[in-house]
């Protein structure tokens, strides 16, 4: 059951700072024109395909140092969150999956230069957005519990489940294994019993790890800060009397007057 005793300490949110970000996307770009400016020139001679892959490699550079700007914590309050919410339904904010999938976009046209018989698993991507196997998620709260809709998963927790709600970083390894990313998570943990196990609604591209015994919510992909989206489902886990405003206008209402 929940309980109201929680001793968790206020999370102070600590975001990657901002001249890393600058000095990232300067030096993208700087490799990206230096791609291009030796590309054009072949492009117009009988070895386009030289210039094909430089500036298909200078729009990869460009979509990975771009995608790092919208792969942080939000840090929006008050009624700046509500152009994602829906009642008691925070969506994805609208970037993160579409900056991905021009990033495997590029990747598949440098293949197409290089390794050409790799671009038709690279495709299978969109094959599994057109299936909506993989979508933008969300996460949804209603009178029975939780459900969080990942990107390539599908969760739900009963609220009798739910112990506590809490701010964590969680550590993930790269796909290349070159580094790791430390990020945080709204970690909704169970007492006792598990939660009733989720799936993976995508075979190849599961692009975000599905947790086994908690709930996640990466505060990276939400439009929302932390902070808030924490203190607003810890609401409803210890104020079960009030759970009758879910799916309705009082609850995103409640989360746009949610201050630090």
């Amino acid at each position: 059951m929940s309980s109201s005793d929680s001793t968790v300490q206020p999370f102070v949110m600590q975001p990657k700072p901002r001249i890393r970000l600058v000095l990232g996307s300067v030096l993208g770009l700087l490799i990206a024109a230096g791609l291009v400016y030796g590309s054009v020139p072949h492009l117009s001679e009988s070895t386009w395909e030289a210039g094909g892959l430089g500036l298909s490699m200078a729009l990869c550079i460009v979509t990975f140092t771009t995608y790092a700007w919208f792969n942080q914590n939000s840090s929006k309050i008050g009624s700046a969150v509500l152009s994602r919410v829906r009642g008691s339904t925070i969506r994805y904010e609208r970037w993160g999956l579409l900056l991905r999938s021009v990033v495997i976009a590029s990747v598949a046209l440098m293949c197409w230069f290089t390794l050409w018989f790799l671009v038709p698993l690279w495709l299978t991507f969109y094959v599994s957005l057109a299936l909506r196997s993989v979508r933008n998620g969300w996460v949804q709260l209603d009178a029975d519990g939780v459900r969080h809709r990942g990107w390539s998963f599908d969760m739900r927790a009963p609220w009798d489940f739910i112990q506590t709600v809490q701010i964590e970083d969680r550590t993930a390894r790269t796909r290349h294994g070159l580094w790791t990313v430390t990020y945080q998570c709204v970690v909704l943990k169970p007492e006792i019993v598990f939660l009733a196990p989720g799936h993976n609604t995508a075979r190849l591209w599961r692009i975000e790890k599905m947790p086994l015994l908690t709930i996640d919510l990466d505060c990276r992909r939400f439009d929302v800060h932390p902070v808030v989206l924490k203190k607003w489902i810890e609401f409803y886990l210890e104020n079960p009397k009030m759970r009758f405003e879910l799916g309705t206008d009082a609850a995103a209402e409640r989360l746009a007057a949610i201050t630090l």
